[in-house]
């Protein structure tokens, strides 16, 4: 005969047994997230090996010309480019993506990671890395354009991620004699007002050490802390202190919205013309 109480002893039985198949369970649970993560991580070593051969197989193409347009690939990465036959092949970022790709990167600033606040031969030679904030550096941008037509695109954007873009159809910087004057500075289209032709259109490259500005007041480059194609001083200043502030003593672009703009985003680059 069946007493309470013998199913009570039965019920925690069963319940005993249901905590220990329960307990085996989430055992089981933990081993399988475990393991998924030791796959996860695996996919993610491999899928790294995979993106650095890729690196490591774009820096070993040499493009046929000093042009990101003659690269037979439509991925954007790092490139070799070689100005001339017998030069020395460097290092570019080619863009092939925005605005119908074949564009070479000069300039790109987004966190402030690197310190654009440089004397004259850091300018010259360039610095940071390409794929990275960086500046590729005038003598690398005067090769490249010297003795060809070439477009210039400056894009944009402010701190709460407002994106404007302002392009020119001719862009050229002279050597460095010249002092990397800004000798040709086509006509102006794009979402943002133009801020740099009437202050930088045949101007002299400006850094803290090296004073080629027009002001008779101001050391333009040490006043606004980044080396410009100054004026008296500017109305455009992409390589400025990277931070938030409420006066033109930062990275700014006027008529980018308001007078002066200060912005968290900059990108400059060119491309050959046909």
């Amino acid at each position: 005969m069946v007493t309470p109480s013998t199913l009570g002893y039965g019920l925690e039985l069963l319940l005993t047994k249901f905590d220990i198949i329960s307990s085996k369970l989430q055992g089981m649970e933990v081993k399988l997230q475990s393991v998924e993560d030791k796959v996860q991580r695996i996919e993610d070593k491999l899928q790294g090996v995979e993106d650095k051969q890729t690196n490591e197989n774009l820096k070993s193409l040499t493009v046929d010309g000093s042009s990101c347009k003659n690269v037979p690939s439509k991925l954007s990465g790092t490139y070799l480019i070689r100005v001339k036959n017998n030069s020395e092949p460097f290092e570019v970022y080619c863009e092939q993506k925005s605005f119908g790709g074949g564009w070479i990167v000069f300039q790109f600033r987004y966190d402030g990671s690197e310190d654009f606040y440089r004397g004259w031969n850091e300018f010259r030679d360039g610095f940071g890395d390409v794929n990275d904030e960086f500046w590729l550096g005038l003598e690398k941008v005067h090769q490249i354009t010297n003795g060809r037509k070439h477009e210039l695109i400056v894009e944009l954007k402010d701190f709460s991620g407002t994106y404007k873009y302002a392009r020119y159809d001719a862009f050229e910087i002279g050597s460095e004699s010249e002092q990397y004057v800004l000798k040709e500075l086509g006509k102006h289209t794009g979402t943002t007002g133009d801020a740099m032709f009437y202050n930088s259109k045949g101007r002299k490259f400006s850094a803290k050490d090296r004073d080629i500005d027009e002001s008779s007041y101001f050391h333009c480059a040490q006043y606004l802390e980044g080396a410009w194609w100054h004026s008296t001083c500017t109305l455009s200043h992409l390589n400025g202190r990277y931070m938030t502030s409420q006066i033109c003593d930062v990275m700014f672009w006027r008529h980018f919205q308001g007078d002066c703009q200060v912005l968290s985003y900059s990108r400059m680059m060119i491309r050959e013309l046909e």
